[in-house]
């Protein structure tokens, strides 16, 4: 044999020559032997009839052995011989090798295998404190104390996060698997790096999502209202109290604003200053609300729309009761209670109260009647004369019983003396005349009273609005607490008495109410900043760095660089100012806001720990 050829043989193939045994000759070392070149071995496929799921499963193991690889690796590196250490260097080529070709056979591609295998390796880090890898692994004590520190049980600050990542990043690149031509120390530089950039990265994108996103605005909307309320005071405590009331407030018909629900002053401050500088956020709630106002006054005078209807009941009753009383008339009993009647109103002719030509002229009207007729003078002609009497007095009175004051002795005794004449004539049947009469006419009352309130906001002949519109078209009056306070005046009677239904008077006197507690805006003093401020912090913070970034760039672009930066911060302003009117506007809007801002005032649950320390170490793993 050749020099050539048993350099080509293994050792095993040379040992079983030298024993003379051609059975325990390799089959690649008898085809050298035979001259004929090796046929290369069929690679191992590592996923060779496995599933898509089954795959993904592999992908996740082996990124999990990876952990034990490397700290197998990093003990054998201090402590194993250079062949030992040169047989675990060839066992982590042949890892990765696999792990690539696994990667790649993965459903989506390499890049969602990788990701897979990232995964794995990060997940074992999971289960285990913070720190407790450093510990086990290097065991220096400053470094686990420093970790340990920065224990996520608090929100920290990001100078701090990136200093823990950083830390947590280079721990973990000292314990991957180094394979050929591959540095350990590199694998530490580069964890740390990428670990603890991280943080700057993420909290870099926050400040920027807290400015260009709909919850950035509304986080921001919710620490403003957070220090009016609390004005340096225990937040949280002060938090958990407004939502308390907010859960409480009662829901009207008409819609009110946070600071009216709660007759808060900081949240009417605040809804001051939030209508002083975006008055068009505001536009739809207020206009909503006067519409509720109209619709719910409307609806409470509804009844003015059957004062008519009401008044064909109120006769058509009245002409079927007095029917029915005087369909049983006593004569006798009337003709002597008559003569008796005709006798009192000579008397009542020379008294005192006679003196008043209104009512001497109804007493001489009535006296010559009853004469005129004679024994023709029937209970029917006492009761239309008594209609006459009782009837509401005219401007323009067109006979004497209408002239008559209705609120003089005279008249009110000729009025009971009367009914006492056909009550006793109908045999008790005049009383319920009267009753039904009173009953029917207090529903027309309201009704005209309810007619009096609603000609206070629009014309009945027109429809059109009176005063002042709440809407574009003008179909939506704007009706104040004046206003309908005047319009409810104006409905009560002579002596100031309820006149409109009871029902309608409660609904109208609970939107005055409403209006009132609206009102509470009016009534603060407005601040400076117009209640919270003009600008948050972070704005500040993210402001200043856009105006850099547009100063480094110099030069023509200089001058677009700013305005994007300015048209930035009006945008950002905007969804803050608009988050923050929302909330205003909606008590359980505002319920929403606040409870977030309780819960990112709460300690890290267990699943957010976790999320933390999969963003610490999935940088330092993903390095390779």
């Amino acid at each position: 044999m050749s020099p050539d050829l048993l350099r080509k043989l293994s050792e095993a193939d040379l040992q079983a020559l030298a024993a003379g045994d051609m059975s325990r000759v390799s089959s690649s070392g008898l085809q050298l032997i035979s001259g004929r070149q090796p046929e290369p071995e069929k690679p191992i496929d590592p996923t060779e009839g496995m599933s898509g799921t089954q795959k993904v499963l592999a992908n996740i193991g082996g990124g999990m052995m990876d952990l034990a690889t490397g700290v197998r690796q990093f003990y054998t590196d201090m402590t194993g011989t250079d062949a030992e250490k040169d047989a675990m260097r060839a066992e982590v080529d042949a890892k990765r090798a696999m792990d690539k070709q696994l990667a790649e056979s993965t459903p989506g591609g390499s890049m969602v295998g990788k990701g897979l295998q990232i995964f794995g390796q990060v997940a074992p880090t999971l289960a285990l404190p913070v720190g407790a890898a450093a510990n086990i692994v290097t065991k220096l004590p400053r470094a686990l104390g420093l970790m340990r520190a920065a224990a996520p049980t608090a929100r920290l600050g990001t100078a701090t996060l990136a200093g823990d990542a950083a830390l947590t990043g280079g721990v973990l690149g000292a314990v991957e698997p180094v394979g050929t031509n591959e540095s350990r120390g590199v694998n530490v530089l580069q964890g740390a790096a990428m670990s603890g950039a991280t943080p700057l990265a993420m909290a870099g994108g926050s400040q920027v999502a807290r400015m260009v996103t709909r919850g950035g605005g509304e986080s921001r909307a919710g620490e403003r209202v957070v220090r009016e309320l609390a004005e340096g005071g225990d937040q949280q405590a002060v938090l958990r109290q407004t939502m308390d009331r907010l859960r409480q407030a009662p829901q009207g018909p008409i819609p009110l604003s946070t600071a009216a629900s709660l007759a808060d002053p900081q949240l009417a401050r605040l809804e001051a200053g939030s209508r002083t500088r975006s008055g068009a956020n505001w536009y739809d709630f207020d206009q909503g609300q006067a519409r509720s106002v109209a619709d719910e006054v409307i609806a409470a005078t509804r009844g003015a729309e059957d004062v008519a209807a009401r008044r064909g009941l109120r006769s058509n009753n009245r002409e079927v009761l007095v029917n029915q009383a005087m369909s049983s008339v006593n004569e006798p009993a009337f003709a002597r209670d008559l003569a008796g009647f005709r006798a009192n109103l000579d008397t009542a002719a020379r008294s005192a109260e006679a003196s008043n030509p209104a009512v001497r002229g109804m007493l001489t009207q009535l006296a010559d009647e009853i004469d005129r007729l004679g024994p023709d003078f029937s209970p029917q002609h006492l009761a239309t004369i008594r209609a006459n009497l009782a009837s509401k007095p005219k401007m323009v009175p067109t006979n004497s019983y209408e002239a008559a004051p209705r609120d003089n002795p005279a008249t009110m005794s000729v009025l009971r003396e009367v009914d006492n004449i056909l009550n006793n004539a109908t045999g008790g049947r005049w009383s319920p005349v009267l009753q039904s009469y009173k009953r029917d006419s207090d529903i027309v009352r309201s009704s005209q009273a309810a007619g009096k309130i609603r000609e206070s906001f629009i014309d009945p002949a027109t429809g059109r609005v009176r005063g002042v519109s709440a809407d574009a078209a003008g179909d939506v009056p704007k009706i104040t607490e004046a206003g309908l306070g005047r319009a409810l005046d104006s409905a009560r009677g002579p002596r100031r008495e309820l006149v409109l239904d009871p029902t309608a008077n409660a609904r109208l006197e609970a939107v005055l109410a409403a209006l009132r507690q609206q009102n509470i805006v009016q009534g603060v003093k407005r601040s400076a900043t117009a209640g919270g401020g003009s600008n948050t912090a972070s704005d500040t913070i993210a402001a200043g760095v856009a105006e850099r970034a547009a100063g480094m760039l110099g030069g023509p672009a200089q001058p677009v660089a700013s305005t994007l930066t300015t048209r930035l911060m009006d945008y950002s302003k905007g969804l803050e100012e608009q988050a923050l009117a929302q909330a205003l506007q909606n008590p359980q809007r505002m319920l929403q806001i606040l409870q977030r801002q309780v819960d990112a005032g709460q300690p890290l649950t267990p699943t957010q720990q976790q999320l933390l320390a999969l963003l610490r170490g999935v940088p330092a793993v993903a390095a390779q």
